[in-house]
């Protein structure tokens, strides 16, 4: 066993002094054809795009949805007024940041999601190399790298699965299972001002940024003046990020707004302005 390993590192150091003393090193040769590959790759990319909007076909009489590219089908069909609200979502490969925007709450935390953590992964990547400098290949001698290279596509699975399922937007004014709760004129207007991008109702909504009102308000209860002057200014006041919606809503409409999270705290209808 020993004269095995003894013969395998003796190939091992003759073939790396005839790569040394023969071979080209990897910056520039290397690096160069990464990047005219890259280049070509690009600018195919671009090519295709370029043909593919040429032999698309306009939106006309004729052609009320457009006629399709030579590369692709033609996504230029008309928006639909009849669509009052849509569920955002982005694509499969940005779930993970979607997930950690769920994950930080607070406005002033929403920095951590979009630029402090992606970025650490990025200069982490781009500096392995030069930090694990070992030049012993067996993965049980390098634990630290293997920790860390199992880690992090354990992590970003696990966040792309958690924003995969997370809860979407509401659908209209059902933001309650309770038919009645719906039917108030506040379910309406809460659905309008688009509270679930940021609060979770019974039947849907984001997690965050803004508390959950699945089982009504936390702070408040059912009473309906403090809901009022917390949604109206003492939120935005307060600094949690929520608009002052006394600058977009009437007093009797903020009344229906508390009307309706009073109830939710219930699940039966309270009566407007009550307690």
């Amino acid at each position: 066993m020993a004269r095995k390993v003894i013969n395998r590192r003796v190939r091992y150091e003759t073939e790396y002094g005839a790569q040394k003393k023969e071979g080209h090193a990897f910056f520039p040769y290397a690096m160069f054809h990464d990047v005219v590959v890259n280049l070509l790759i690009v600018l195919i990319i671009v090519l295709m795009a370029v043909v593919w909007h040429a032999t698309a076909g306009p939106i006309n009489a004729s052609h009320p949805a457009g006629t399709n590219g030579w590369f692709g089908a033609l996504y230029e069909t008309k928006a639909n007024p009849a669509v009052a609200q849509t569920e955002p979502r982005p694509e499969w490969y940005f779930l993970f940041l979607f997930e950690l925007l769920r994950v930080f709450k607070q406005p002033w935390q929403l920095i951590f999601a979009t630029i402090i953590i992606p970025t650490l992964l990025m200069v982490m990547l781009i500096a392995w190399p030069f930090l694990d400098t070992g030049r012993d290949r067996r993965l049980s001698r390098r634990p630290a790298g293997v920790a860390l290279g199992l880690a992090t596509p354990a992590v970003l699975i696990a966040l792309t699965l958690a924003g995969a399922s997370a809860p979407g937007a509401i659908s209209g004014a059902n933001i309650s299972k309770n038919p009645a709760i719906n039917a108030l004129p506040g379910s309406q207007l809460i659905a309008d001002a688009a509270c679930a991008t940021c609060h979770t109702f019974p039947t849907g909504g984001a997690s965050g940024p803004g508390s959950s009102l699945a089982n009504g308000s936390t702070k408040y209860g059912t009473d309906q003046k403090g809901l009022a002057t917390w949604i109206g200014h003492l939120a935005n006041q307060s600094g949690t990020g929520m608009p002052a919606f006394d600058q977009s809503f009437n007093q009797q409409q903020i009344d229906q707004i508390a009307q309706v999270i009073a109830s939710l705290k219930t699940n039966s209808v309270q009566p407007l302005g009550g307690s």
